[in-house]
């Protein structure tokens, strides 16, 4: 299990950094580093020459993916850092805040999984066109 987090976390950052990395490319440098490509544990060999004009295609909805990964993330940990005594009232899983976190978090996964499952992919493609 904790072998899938570590891959799918390294996706999700190759997912953020792979469009101003596509940028980069785009804007003269044609070269992207070999070290976005190792993140991915299933990133192909370089045959062919990049494709970034491609790439820029991919790479625009895997970092949209990839920071609503990121976010979810961040939303969960911190939601009990703003929780005051009127949100016990309105929120999801409330009266207590264990309650609304525990909601929260079912929601959240359920909101990954499928982002995951539509970043393996476009990750996989992104480093194919680019390598």
């Amino acid at each position: 299990m904790f072998e899938t987090v570590a891959r799918e976390t390294k996706r999700a950052a190759y997912g953020i950094a792979a469009l101003p990395v596509t940028l980069y490319a785009l804007a003269g440098r044609r070269q992207a580093p070999g070290r976005l490509t190792a993140l991915l544990p299933d990133a192909p060999a370089g045959t062919r020459r990049p494709r970034y004009g491609r790439a820029i295609l991919v790479s625009v909805p895997a970092f949209a993916l990839a920071l609503l990964a990121w976010y979810l993330l961040a939303r969960i940990a911190t939601y009990g850092v703003t929780w005051t005594d009127d949100d016990a009232a309105t929120s999801w899983g409330g009266p207590t805040l264990t309650g609304a976190w525990i909601v929260h978090a079912l929601c959240a996964l359920g909101m990954a999984v499928p982002i995951f499952a539509a970043l393996a992919p476009l990750t996989r493609l992104h480093a194919r066109l680019t390598s």
